[in-house]
């Protein structure tokens, strides 16, 4: 088989969407099927292409031969639905994939550990099938209609149950009660490794076959339910006595042999542990467009788990991450909390989801080490030991300047910027000295966070410049589509901010003279010939 290959996967999912991130990383091309078009608007922005095919026990609702166009192999994720009706309904659906989908097409089907019999006895791929549950019997009948219509071209997986990010176990029985089978073992699979098995798959062109995938380790369900409540801090589940154990023992000899796979968490308990510990990326997410962020923001961002985002991230970044769990922890102008208490929470989030072995994007406006707080995250988790990286983004001053033609620095002007807050501290002469000597050296300001405390900035840089004329440009909303520019001078500025509606977030730059366009019909006039506004995307007037 080709190196580069195309896919295509019928439902993105909490497996499929995954599993076509990581084909897609490794080169294939990929094209994903949705059932709903609200999952169609939200996965838009993913770098393979997405579109919406509805199977249903009658037709298929879509163009599936678009979908299936030049797809040298299909993967059906799509699981049986609840209900009683599942063994009617299923198997219609799987006839219609098949009435419509040559039988030279290669296809890998997510089938059930549910097709065999708990015996009490172990089994393999020879062993035969005799579903207890409704489910099973609709994915074991699914299985023979695919098979007798792609032949040597199907290869079934058999999943044990599923664990994995958002899939904890600690949350499958907690508090409930009056639960069988407390010394039954258990057959459980990770995600990564269902993802990693397919990926095999593919690689090695492996078809014609049927492989049970589970974790070689099989722990007793009432200590592995407890465990898994008592990690994520939740009631226990409470069993009762039972004279007989309905189980089963999945063996997976075969999948690890012929595809030459180790399993990564080969021990169910191992999603406990730190043994696969999770990842945490602290990420620069820039002014707002989504447009700026590093090609590196961005994958990491497709592959999150959990996001813990700051205000002033934008919607269109978060909806990067659509499958990804968020979590606000942002503060707003005139917010009152306790600081260190919201940092504190901010840090054992991070801590806690690390533990569950997730990838958490713990994303922060413009770049985290400008105005972020990065540090202090970085040196807690330093403390525990917990890796991370932290991604660069742009920070609003450098993407006002560049956005608005502002050269903050420029051969015989300026050879130096910098970067304070107009609450510069606690406002001492020795920090508004130096900041203002520094503007009269013919150097640039940028002021972060300065709309509400401008006035005690600006009549220290008159006091020391001895000049009411020099420039300074205020950015709102920087790169977003509400962006506005108000340029002016120290003298007129907080007039001119008076007279329009200048909403925060807002960026000052001192010092530097935009190169403005020649067309003047870019430019208002706002009462004086000192003063003009930009109009980007919006009218300010």
């Amino acid at each position: 088989m080709k190196s580069t290959t195309k896919i295509a996967i019928l439902g993105l999912g909490w497996l499929g969407l995954p599993l076509a991130e990581q084909l897609h990383r490794l080169g294939h091309e990929v094209i994903g099927a949705v059932s709903s078009p609200e999952k169609l608007r939200t996965y838009g922005h993913l770098p393979f292409g997405v579109c919406r095919v509805n199977v249903t026990e009658d037709k298929i609702k879509g163009d599936w031969e678009s979908f299936l166009f030049d797809a040298e192999i299909l993967i059906i994720t799509m699981a049986p639905g609840k209900g009683e009706t599942v063994e009617d309904v299923y198997p219609r659906q799987i006839d219609q994939l098949i009435h419509n989908t040559p039988a030279q097409t290669k296809v890998i089907f997510t089938s059930s550990t549910g097709v065999y019999a708990n015996e009490g006895k172990v089994v393999d791929e020879t062993s035969p099938t005799k579903a207890q549950k409704s489910s099973g019997r609709a994915v074991k009948n699914a299985e023979d209609k695919l098979r007798s219509h792609f032949r040597e071209n199907l290869t079934v997986l058999r999943l044990g149950g599923l664990i994995g990010p958002e899939r904890h176990p600690g949350r499958f029985l907690a508090g409930k009660r009056h639960l069988r089978n407390e010394e039954a073992p258990l057959n459980l699979v990770h995600r990564e490794d269902v993802m990693n098995i397919i990926e095999k798959i593919v690689e090695k062109s492996c078809w014609g076959e049927l492989f049970n995938v589970c974790a070689s380790l099989h722990p007793i369900r009432k200590a592995y339910y407890h465990k898994a409540a008592t990690v994520l801090q939740l009631d226990l589940p409470m069993f009762k006595t039972s004279d007989k154990e309905d189980f089963k023992i999945v063996d997976n000899t075969k999948s690890k042999h012929v595809l030459q796979y180790d399993y990564i968490m080969d021990d169910p308990e191992d999603i406990f542990l730190d043994k696969h510990p999770g990842k945490i990326s602290i990420i620069g997410a820039g002014p707002g467009d989504k447009h700026l962020l590093t090609l590196k923001a961005y994958q990491l961002l497709l592959e999150a788990e959990v996001i813990l985002h700051d205000n002033l991230v934008s919607e269109e970044i978060l909806r990067l991450a659509p499958m990804a769990e968020r979590c606000y922890v942002g503060r707003k102008f005139a917010d009152k909390s306790d600081q260190r208490e919201r940092q504190h929470r901010i840090n054992e989030l991070l801590h806690h989801h690390y533990k569950q072995g997730k990838k958490v994007a713990r994303l922060k406006s413009g770049d985290p080490y400008v105005y972020g707080r990065a540090a202090e995250e970085a040196r807690y988790l330093s403390e525990r030991q917990v890796p991370f990286e932290v991604i660069p983004g742009i920070s609003a001053a450098l993407a006002a300047a560049s956005l608005c033609n502002i050269p903050i620095t420029e051969r015989n002007h300026s050879n130096a910027l910098m970067i304070c807050t107009a609450h510069t501290a606690d406002y001492s002469f020795e920090q508004l000295q130096g900041i203002a000597e520094l503007l009269k050296s013919g150097n640039t300001l940028a002021i972060y966070m300065g709309l509400k405390s401008l006035d005690r900035l600006i009549p220290k840089l008159i006091e020391v410049c001895q000049d009411r004329h020099i420039p300074i440009t205020a950015i709102s909303n920087v790169s977003r589509e509400n962006e506005k520019v108000l340029s002016s001078t120290l003298e007129k500025i907080r007039a001119d901010i008076n007279a329009v509606d200048l909403p925060m977030p807002v960026v000052f730059i001192v010092g530097a003279q935009p190169i403005t366009p020649q067309n003047t019909d870019a430019i208002s006039s706002l009462g004086s010939k000192a003063v003009y506004t930009i109009l980007k995307k919006v009218n300010v007037v």
